[in-house]
C-alpha cells in the first residue's frame, strides 16, 4: 500500500474525539485553524435560515408588537448561532463527539422553530408555553456548549496551560447561564409571572455571555479570534440574510405577476426591490475586512452584526410590503376608473357594466382563503344588488343602484380583500363594511405610515452601520479618503431619516407611498456611497501610480547623480595607474 492509499484509509476513520490542537506545528502549541467554513458549519447555517424564513413568512411587520416579536425571536436564534460559531471556529474538529453535539444543537434550532409562531412582545395565557419552551432550548444549548468547552479543557490542558483559566471562565459562564435559562421556565409560569415583558431578560443574558466569551478569549493567549475564520462566518450569515431579500422578491413575483402575468408596473416594482437587494450586498461586500482585524476591532465588527442583521431583515421586509402595497394601489385605481367608466357617456348597458365590474375584480385573482371570506360575501352581495335597478342615474330624481355609498362599500371590501390576500392586514380589526372609502384609506394608510417610518429609520441605520464597518475594516488607506467615505454615508443616513417628516403631511405621504419612486429611494441613497468609493479608489490608484513613477525617477537619477564621483574615482585610479606606470 502506497502512502496516498494509507492516507485515504486513515482519513476515512472517524475518531471518537479529536484534539483541537494542531499537532503538525507543535512549537508553540496552537489551535487548528480553518481558512473557510466547514461543511458542518454550513449545515448548521441551513437551520438558522430555515428558522428565519419560516418566521418571516408567518409574521408581517406592520405594527410595534410585530416588530418587537420579530426582534426578540431573531435575538434568540442569532445569539445561539453566535455562541455555537465562536466555539466551532476554534475548537470544533470532525469526530463522533462533535457530530453528536452538533445534532443536539440542530435539534435546538428545530425547537426554536416550533415556538417561533407564538412569540410576541407580551407573555399571555395562550403563548406562555412558547416562552417556556424557548427557555428550555436556550438552557440546553448553553449547557451543551459549557460541556464542550470543558471537554476541550481536558484535551488541551497539558500543552496550553496558559489558556486554562480563560477556558474555565467561559465554560463556567455558559453552564451558569444554561441553568439560569432553565430556571426561567418557572418564571414564565402564569401563577408566578409578575411582568408581561420578562422575556427581555434574555437579551441581558445574551449581552453578558457575548461579552464574557469574546473578551476572555481575546485576553487569553492561544484562544483568540485573530487567525480564525470569524470574518468568513459573519459574511456568510449576512449573505444568507440578504438571501432572504431574494426570497422576498420571489414572493412578490408570485403574488403580483402570478395572477395576471407581467405588466410594466409589476416589472418596475420588482426591479426596484431587486436593485435594493443587489446594492445592499454590494455595499456590505465593499466594506468587509480583507485582512486580519485587531482584537478590539474584530469584537466590535462581530457584535455590530446583530443590529445590522436586524436592520437588513426589516429593510428587506419593508421593501416587500411597499411593493405589494403599490400593486394593490394600482388595482384599486383600475377599479375606481372602471366604476367611473360604467356611468360615463356613452354608457354601456347595465348588464354589461356589471359584467365589466365583475371581470375587473376577477382579474385581480384575490386569494380569499387568507382571511377575506367576509369581504368576498360582501362583494358578491353588492354586485347582486346592482342588478336590482338602473345602474347609473338617468336624471337628478330617478333612483339608481351604483350610488356613492355602494361604490364606497365595493371599493372598501375589495381593498380589504386585496391587502389580506397579500398577507398585509392592519393591527386593529374593524368592520370593513361600516367604513367609508376615505376611512378605510386612512386605516390602511395608518398601517403603511408605520411601515414607511420604520423603513426609512432602518435605512438610516443601515447607512450608519456601513460607515462603522468602513472605519473598522479600514476601507481606504488614506485618512482623508476614509473621512470622505464615512462622511458621505453619515450624510446619507441623516437624509434617509429626514424623509420621515413626510408623514406630517397626509397628502404628501400618500402620494409618495403610492408612487414607485419609494422603492427606488434606498437605491438612490446607496448609489452615492458606492460611487464615491469608486472615485476614491481611482484617485488612490492614480496617486500610487504617480508616487511610484516619482520613486522610479528618483531611482534612475541617483546613479546619474553619482556619475561624477564614480568617474572621478576611476579617473583618479587611472591617473594613479598611469603615474604608477610612469
Amino acid at each position: 500500500m502506497n502512502s496516498n492509499e494509507c492516507f485515504e484509509s486513515q482519513r476515512d476513520v472517524l475518531p471518537w474525539i479529536e484534539t483541537p490542537i494542531d499537532e503538525r506545528d507543535g512549537d508553540p502549541p496552537h489551535l487548528y485553524r480553518h481558512s473557510d467554513a466547514t461543511p458542518i458549519e454550513l449545515f448548521f447555517d441551513l437551520f438558522f435560515v430555515a428558522n428565519l424564513s419560516t418566521f418571516t413568512a408567518t409574521h408581517e411587520i406592520n405594527n410595534l408588537e410585530a416588530l418587537g416579536s420579530y426582534i426578540s425571536f431573531l435575538g434568540v436564534i442569532w445569539f445561539t448561532w453566535l455562541q455555537v460559531t465562536l466555539f466551532d471556529i476554534r475548537f470544533a474538529r470532525d469526530s463522533v463527539f462533535e457530530r453528536v453535539c452538533k445534532a443536539v444543537q440542530l435539534a435546538v434550532m428545530v425547537g426554536f422553530a416550533s415556538a417561533g409562531s407564538r412569540i410576541s412582545t407580551r407573555v399571555r395565557d395562550e403563548n406562555v408555553w412558547a416562552f417556556q419552551s424557548l427557555s428550555v432550548f436556550l438552557g440546553v444549548s448553553r449547557i451543551l456548549l459549557g460541556i464542550q468547552y470543558t471537554v476541550n479543557i481536558g484535551l488541551t490542558h497539558k500543552k496550553m496551560r496558559s489558556s486554562m483559566k480563560g477556558l474555565f471562565t467561559i465554560a463556567g459562564t455558559l453552564l451558569l447561564l444554561g441553568i439560569i435559562h432553565l430556571s426561567m421556565y418557572f418564571v414564565f409560569r402564569l401563577e408566578n409571572r409578575t411582568h408581561l415583558h420578562i422575556w427581555t431578560a434574555w437579551f441581558v443574558l445574551f449581552g453578558f455571555e457575548t461579552w464574557i466569551v469574546m473578551a476572555v478569549s481575546c485576553v487569553t493567549p492561544g484562544i483568540g479570534f485573530e487567525e480564525t475564520h470569524l470574518n468568513v462566518r459573519m459574511g456568510l450569515l449576512t449573505l444568507i440574510i440578504i438571501g432572504e431579500g431574494v426570497i422576498s422578491v420571489t414572493r412578490i413575483v408570485n403574488k403580483t405577476v402570478g395572477p395576471g402575468g407581467w405588466t410594466k408596473w409589476s416589472f418596475v416594482h420588482i426591479l426596484g426591490v431587486t436593485t435594493n437587494v443587489y446594492l445592499v450586498w454590494q455595499a456590505y461586500y465593499d466594506v468587509s475586512p480583507r485582512g486580519i482585524l485587531g482584537k478590539l476591532r474584530q469584537q466590535l465588527w462581530a457584535q455590530l452584526h446583530f443590529s445590522f442583521h436586524v436592520v437588513l431583515i426589516l429593510l428587506l421586509e419593508g421593501s416587500q410590503i411597499l411593493a405589494l402595497t403599490l400593486d394593490v394601489t394600482l388595482k384599486l385605481t383600475y377599479l375606481a376608473e372602471t366604476i367611473l367608466f360604467v356611468c360615463e357617456e356613452p354608457r354601456p348597458r347595465p348588464a354589461d357594466g356589471i359584467r365589466l365590474l365583475e371581470s375587473t375584480i376577477d382579474d385581480m385573482e384575490i386569494d380569499y382563503k387568507r382571511g377575506g371570506i367576509d369581504e368576498k360575501r360582501a362583494i358578491s352581495q353588492i354586485l347582486d344588488d346592482l342588478s336590482s335597478g338602473p345602474l347609473c342615474p338617468v336624471d337628478e330624481t330617478s333612483p339608481y343602484t351604483l350610488d356613492s355609498d355602494r361604490a364606497d362599500s365595493l371599493m372598501g371590501n375589495v381593498t380589504a380583500a386585496l391587502f389580506q390576500s397579500m398577507g398585509i392586514a392592519p393591527s386593529e380589526r374593524r368592520d370593513i363594511g361600516q367604513l367609508s372609502n376615505d376611512q378605510l384609506l386612512r386605516l390602511y394608510m395608518k398601517m403603511m405610515e408605520f411601515v414607511y417610518v420604520y423603513y426609512f429609520i432602518v435605512a438610516a441605520l443601515a447607512m450608519f452601520h456601513f460607515a462603522a464597518f468602513m472605519l473598522l475594516a479600514r476601507r481606504h488607506k488614506r485618512r482623508l479618503y476614509m473621512s470622505i467615505g464615512v462622511g458621505v454615508r453619515v450624510a446619507l443616513a441623516i437624509f434617509s431619516a429626514s424623509l420621515i417628516s413626510f408623514t406630517d403631511h397626509f397628502a404628501l405621504a400618500s402620494s409618495f407611498m403610492t408612487s414607485p419612486t419609494i422603492l427606488y429611494a434606498f437605491t438612490f441613497i446607496l448609489l452615492p456611497g458606492l460611487l464615491v468609493d469608486r472615485v476614491l479608489d481611482q484617485l488612490g490608484l492614480w496617486r500610487e501610480a504617480g508616487f511610484g513613477q516619482d520613486q522610479k525617477s528618483e531611482t534612475e537619477l541617483k546613479p546619474l547623480a553619482g556619475v561624477q564621483p564614480a568617474d572621478a574615482e576611476s579617473s583618479g585610479g587611472i591617473d594613479t595607474g598611469d603615474d604608477f606606470q610612469a
